[in-house]
């Protein structure tokens, strides 16, 4: 076991050698005790089959701070962020998340997604188009092309009218600013107090819009989540809103990463970018081979110790945090071959753990496929010149660890 109460997992700079760091964890043993920027003594685990052990095994870890010994204080969450992602799904173990889960799927259905196939191509092309159009052909994908793109998709996805689309945009940036794992200032130069603010306004908005929804449906989300049935149940308005919360945080600033993420992986492998121009047909495995490789979802949700226990040959104390990291374990070599290097021609590269794993792995993961397939293909078909514009060693990387991806990708095409 390695212990650590300064090492440094959160900052920019620690984002660009964050595998090596990892790697050097797990060299060591697959569990490490660190110090969080919260103060918490947290125990990482950087192997992948330590990591589903943890994940998949809801008798012994829970989701839920409850099993928290007498005496020791969690970090204070502000009313507005409980009222949202507080009992959400995320934050539920079975059987509860079990109920709310098998609604959400009632409405969010594999058929559903794929319905949105021409949806987000025809997104994906005006944004290209947008980008045609542009005299000096020289763009950052990030914000023109990476942010708008799940943005939109969302959008339409829970019905928001485009005149709402500027606030709608600023909501979700500010619900993935609230990172527990880094110290990030409130983005704009808001204050924590305007913050709030605008998180209440937005928890005002979709409170108002899913009672509207409930009134008179339309064929967006949330009017099939307002009207989901399952064995006669169905979803109260707080559970929707937590939902909506829930895919705002979990659909677009993970999205907007994995697209940065494969562009700029294949821009360090040129014989990938050459290989997948080439074969357009291996974009499927393309993305789950850059989601093991380079995933925008570094570790997974908390979870408590329900008892005293063992795992990774480690005592682990009833209440004790623990958190698989998933961009480690989807680079164990004890699980993939050559795992620093991107192939993706790679057989059994969508058993990585960019989507976590168990009960509560990401419910928008074939919604994120079929997002990052379009962009990857489309992009590469269309802008057939598209290169960085700036050395690949000066990317600037997002600090804290819940997300991973770069915070601007300026190319040329």
């Amino acid at each position: 076991m390695t212990t650590s109460e300064h090492l440094d997992l959160i900052s920019a700079e620690s984002r660009a050698t964050a595998y090596e760091t990892y790697a050097g964890l797990r060299s060591d043993a697959p569990i490490s005790r660190v110090k969080m920027p919260t103060g918490q003594d947290v125990w990482l685990l950087t192997g992948y089959e330590e990591g589903v052990e943890l994940l998949t095994d809801y008798n012994r870890f829970k989701t839920t701070a409850t099993v928290v010994p007498e005496g020791v204080e969690m970090p204070a969450v502000p009313d507005a962020v409980l009222r949202l992602l507080g009992g959400s799904m995320a934050a539920l173990d079975p059987p509860d998340h079990t109920r709310q889960r098998r609604l959400v799927q009632a409405a969010f259905t594999p058929q559903y997604v794929e319905k949105l196939r021409p949806v987000v191509q025809a997104i994906t092309d005006r944004l290209v188009d947008d980008l045609l159009a542009r005299p000096d052909r020289s763009v950052d994908l990030v914000e023109e092309f990476a942010v708008p793109l799940p943005l939109t998709v969302m959008s339409n996805m829970l019905g928001i009218p485009p005149t709402d689309r500027d606030r709608f945009r600023l909501w979700s940036e500010l619900l993935l600013g609230l990172d527990p794992t880094s110290a990030q200032s409130a983005p704009n130069g808001m204050s924590p107090m305007d913050v709030m603010a605008e998180i209440e306004r937005f928890v005002g908005y979709i409170d108002a819009l899913i009672k509207a929804k409930r009134a008179d449906p339309g064929e967006d989300l949330i009017s099939g989540m307002a009207l989901a049935e399952a064995d006669g149940e169905r979803m109260t308005d707080d559970e929707v809103l937590k939902m909506v919360a829930l895919l705002v945080v979990g659909g677009l600033g993970t999205t907007q990463h994995l697209i940065g993420n494969m562009v700029l992986a294949l821009f360090r492998n040129p014989d990938q970018l050459a290989l997948l121009r080439a074969q357009p047909e291996l974009a499927a495995n393309a993305v789950d081979e850059m989601l093991r490789y380079h995933g925008s979802i570094e570790i997974s949700f908390p979870r408590f110790a329900a008892e005293d226990t063992v795992l990774a040959g480690e005592s682990i104390a009833k209440g004790e945090m623990l958190i698989a990291v998933l961009a480690a374990g989807s680079r164990d070599p004890r699980k993939f071959t050559d795992p620093d290097r991107l192939d993706i021609r790679r057989h059994g590269a969508s058993r990585h753990l960019g989507f976590g794993r168990g009960a509560h792995m990401c419910l928008g993961a074939p919604l994120a496929r079929v997002e990052g397939q379009i962009a990857l293909n489309t992009l590469l078909s269309r802008l057939p010149e598209l290169r960085p514009a700036i050395s690949l060693d000066d990317v600037t990387w997002r600090a804290g660890m819940t997300l991973r991806g770069v915070t601007a990708l300026p190319v040329a095409y």
